[in-house]
């Protein structure tokens, strides 16, 4: 018996957003459902108020970073896991690590692969740590609507404002303060299961204002939407990339989803530096430049070698449940 976990009403889409975007954001809960279903696998949908429900073979969940998601997950998490150990979906190690800034950059710098960075856990340390030039990041938080840019002297004297203006204010802290990096592109790189694979996005240069950076975003938990510095919608500039740029990244990506034992990862990398990685993201490959186009690079971990796939936007059925059936696979459900 599979135990699947609701996923709470947080993550409803609204009914404005583009019909691709709605189908590959379905919830979590369904798209296990509907997989299950399809090979004939006993399964329940449950949430937390019957624990009779709780007890199974495998539990699978979403568990992301939503106050009011946090706020029932955390207080379970513990118990489910003692329960069910690596049956279980997310892990202990990669749940730990989820939205966790700073115990994510304790794991990268191991690596070599991390930005250096400062711990300040309350606003006082805050203030003597934060300079021009530097980015401020609440070690909680996705998207950048929990970290701002000082780009100025002026900005030193409105901190305290801008955490106001982060979504986490009140659970700002531990933050940490890194220096900016000044580079063209963001690259976010995607392993799935047995599969690495990738592309890189322009980076804005100029910000509307520092609790702005790092895409003059505009969001809901539904919608993204970016900015230039007038005020006008940006159409980032995306490319794919070559087998160089891909191979640079193989081997931190294969020990680091050993280490947490976990079928999906997506890392966020500027100028070679992991900035935040995350074991929970949006099926997105499919709406950028480079799948319109009807392809793109991969890495194929079991035969080592790369390979041109050939994916048009039409062919959503593949993303939409590429993340959940690797999941099911890695937990031996399916094959």
């Amino acid at each position: 018996m599979v135990i699947v976990h609701k996923d709470h009403e947080v993550y409803s889409l609204d009914e404005s957003v583009q019909t691709v975007k709605k189908i590959l954001n379905e919830f979590y809960h369904s798209k296990f459902e509907k997989l299950l279903k399809s090979n004939n696998i006993p399964y329940i949908i449950t949430d937390y108020e019957d624990y009779d429900d709780l007890v199974g073979d495998y539990f699978v969940g979403r568990f992301a970073h939503a106050h009011s998601d946090v706020e029932l997950h955390s207080q379970n998490f513990d118990m489910l896991y003692d329960y069910y150990g690596e049956k279980m979906w997310p892990n202990q190690k990669a749940y730990y690590y989820y939205d966790d800034k700073v115990r994510q950059y304790e794991l990268l710098e191991r690596y070599g692969i991390h930005i250096p960075s400062i711990t300040c856990n309350d606003l006082d340390e805050l203030l003597n740590n934060t300079s021009v030039g530097t980015v401020v990041k609440s070690a909680y938080g996705a998207g950048g609507e929990s970290s701002f840019y000082i780009w100025n002297q002026e900005h030193l004297n409105h901190i305290e404002e801008y955490i106001s203006n982060c979504y986490n204010s009140e659970d700002f802290f531990p933050c940490i303060v890194q220096e900016y990096i000044d580079h063209d592109y963001e690259y976010h790189i995607f392993s799935t299961f047995d599969e690495i694979y990738g592309y890189k996005k322009k980076i804005l240069k100029e910000y509307v204002s520092p609790t702005s950076f790092p895409y003059n975003n505009v969001s809901t938990w539904t919608t993204f939407s970016y900015k230039d510095i007038g005020g006008g919608d940006y159409d980032a500039e995306y490319k794919a990339l070559n087998e160089r740029e891909l191979e640079d990244f193989i081997e931190f990506v294969v020990d680091i989803k050993t280490e947490l034992n976990t079928p999906n990862l997506k890392f966020d990398i500027v100028n070679g530096k992991v900035f935040e990685f995350s074991y929970l993201y949006n099926d997105t490959m499919q709406i950028t430049d480079i799948i319109n186009q009807g392809n793109y690079l991969s890495y194929d971990l079991k035969s080592n070698s790369f390979i041109n796939r050939n994916y048009s936007s039409g062919e959503i059925s593949h993303w939409n449940y590429l993340q959940t059936k690797s999941i099911l696979r890695h937990l031996g459900i399916i094959k």
